[in-house]
């Protein structure tokens, strides 16, 4: 282990808390844990350390990125007696190493900002990334590392859930890609409709963010999230899918807010 400690970040979403444990830029440990159905979020989150048997060794410090502020107070409570500091928050004002220019930056989603930055040093741009979870968003960044702003969709678990709640013969199917484009029944047919309805509503919102980009040379194209998975095959425009954007990404910002 590191002789400066570990560091513990947690990047808090609509539905889930993912949680990353780096010893210096490797990552030893992540977990997710459910917000929406836990009854103690902070709970299941000091349940995930435990049972990586990290709780007890030296803490360097923590870092936060929230979109769900009635968490906020918590997890920052949270972090303090796991790592005995208070975190980094990462928002608009944070050193995010890019420039934000959008008409409120501070209205900007923690996640959004992140990922853009995470994406920006690792790739350079122009890019697009795409963080396709809950909710679907699409974001530009210009050559010059200008956050510029993007798009903000309902995700497939959403319109699956709504689909479900809305129309009483309809189940809550799984989030499998389907054998065919033309399903042969009630559930194959909303699987069809999610998983390639879904992938086209991305890949237009990409393809926008593409064209008003304008930039020379080509902006690269970068997918994370928990469905980036599932909907990638179904997109023709060329595209990465990188799972640990986000954590990597709050890594770089706690190391750059420290110096």
């Amino acid at each position: 282990m590191s002789s400066a400690g570990l560091l513990l970040a947690l990047d808090a979403g609509n539905t889930d808390i993912t949680i990353g444990v780096f010893d210096g830029p490797k990552l030893l440990s992540a977990h997710r844990v459910s917000h929406r159905t836990e009854d103690e979020p902070f709970a299941a989150v000091l349940a995930a350390l435990t049972g990586s048997k990290l709780l007890s060794l030296p803490w360097r410090g923590a870092v936060l990125a929230s979109v769900v502020p009635s968490l906020d107070v918590g997890l920052i409570d949270l972090c303090r007696r796991v790592t005995g500091t208070l975190p980094v928050v990462i928002d608009s004002r944070a050193d995010l190493g890019i420039k934000v220019a959008t008409a409120s930056p501070q209205r900007v989603g923690a996640d959004r900002l992140v990922n853009a930055a995470g994406a920006f040093h690792r790739y350079g741009g122009p890019l697009v990334v795409a963080d396709v979870g809950t909710a679907i968003t699409v974001c530009g960044v210009d050559v010059g590392g200008t956050y510029l702003g993007g798009a903000i969709a309902p995700g497939i678990t959403m319109g699956r859930d709504a689909l479900a709640a809305r129309a009483e013969k309809l189940p809550k199917v799984p989030l499998v890609a389907p054998d065919s484009p033309i399903g042969q029944d009630t559930e194959a047919a909303m699987q069809v409709g999610l998983v390639l309805g879904f992938a086209g509503l991305l890949e237009r919102l990409i393809m926008a963010t593409l064209s008003d980009l304008g930039e020379t040379p080509t902006p690269g194209v970068y997918l994370t999230g928990g469905q980036a998975q599932l909907l990638s095959p179904h997109l023709t425009v060329a595209h990465q899918v990188v799972p640990g954007l986000t954590l990597d990404a709050l890594h770089l910002l706690f190391e750059r807010a420290r110096g």
